[in-house]
């Protein structure tokens, strides 16, 4: 490691380090108004309050990390721009790949520490801050109160769908019931109903406006309201506490997504999650493409430059994220390409204003 390499890696973690504690420090001051709300409306304690800001700290470091980089990357080269060290290191035949070339280092391996925030800390320090916000023990979990496109297979070769179950209320909103042979191969019935609700007493689903389909008479009746002793399963049973995928970690994830598939269930969402875990850490180490080679020209003003720069292109980051998130939470897109997809747009950016920097 040579001295230039030196003497840039300090100036870029120093602008890194300084930007990621002011970036931090706003988003703890977007949350205070909240917090107070939460104290003088007596949800929470002055001590949990405390504890709950520190639960946050993760995911804001997480949300920030990107923004830090892109503006310690502006503000570290445009220094060295503005004191002339940048056109005095290309006179002398260094090229500007070969100067940046650390704090791009440095950038992907703060991304590799994200990475590793996402799947292993952030999971747990999130549940436990919306317990402290849901006025629940940190170690309580619930679940929660209606789930989406639910699925459930019994032991006795019964699958269950329900577009919307209210574990509450114990209703369910377009039900559909398959029966299947003992091997498991053969559909023998199927009940559809428009709506459902389960009567705790007799322990057994009411359907209204059933229609019942038998492959094996090959009939089909209509009833107003069904019911029958087998259909037992309460809305209980159709949520878990591994519904809330962001909640648990990539391996836990992996194992409900191929627990759920099982039974043909909903996995848009937990994939969509995954997807964002193996993408959204590595928009450091992209962004510091762009914030490296913005930073090379000395202009006036540089500063107020660099903040305004660095806010725009990053939160443009986050829109063209969030909109390709969307898309795949909607099931248009893979999530793994829809999470790559802003990933491969800004790094092409970041390339194309690197070669540009040279000159």
């Amino acid at each position: 490691m040579k001295k230039l390499d030196i003497y840039v890696s300090k100036n870029f973690i120093k602008s890194f380090l300084l930007s990621l504690i002011a970036f931090v420090n706003i988003f703890i001051l977007s949350q205070l108004f909240k917090i107070i709300r939460y104290i003088t409306e007596g949800k929470m304690t002055v001590l949990e309050s405390a504890t709950y800001i520190l639960y946050l700290l993760p995911k804001i470091l997480i949300e920030v990390t990107p923004l830090a980089v892109l503006l310690g990357s502006l503000m570290c080269i445009n220094r060295m721009a503005s004191n002339l060290e940048i056109i005095s290191l290309k006179t002398s035949g260094i090229s500007f790949k070969r100067i940046v070339i650390f704090p791009i280092i440095i950038s992907f391996l703060i991304s590799l520490v994200i990475f590793q925030l996402m799947d292993k800390v952030q999971p747990i320090t999130l549940a436990k801050s919306r317990a402290l916000r849901a006025g629940r023990k940190v170690t309580e979990r619930v679940l929660p109160e209606i789930k989406n496109n639910a699925f459930l297979r019994t032991d006795h070769n019964t699958v269950y769908y329900i577009k919307q179950v209210n574990r509450v209320k114990n209703t369910g909103n377009l039900i559909e019931i398959i029966k299947l042979n003992s091997n498991f191969d053969k559909i023998e019935e199927i009940i559809t109903a428009k709506t459902g609700k389960f009567d705790l007493d007799k322990n057994q689903w009411v359907l209204k406006d059933a229609v019942i389909n038998n492959f094996v008479n090959k009939t089909q009746k209509q009833y107003k309201s069904y019911s029958e002793k087998s259909l037992d399963k309460a809305p209980d049973n159709f949520i878990t506490i591994q519904d809330n995928a962001d909640e648990l970690t990539n391996t836990q994830i992996k194992k409900a997504v191929r627990e759920i598939r099982v039974t043909g269930g909903d996995i848009k969402e937990s994939l969509s999650v995954l997807g964002k875990r193996y993408s959204f850490p590595f928009a450091s180490f992209i962004v510091s493409f762009l914030g490296l080679s913005l930073g090379s020209r000395y202009v006036r003003g540089a500063s107020a430059i660099s903040i305004a720069l660095s806010v725009g292109l990053g939160y443009s980051y986050y829109i063209v994220q969030a909109s390709f998130e969307a898309l795949s939470v909607n099931g248009i897109l893979n999530p793994f390409v829809s999470g790559w997809v802003p990933n491969i747009i800004f790094l092409c950016l970041g390339i194309y204003f690197m070669k540009k920097a040279e000159y």
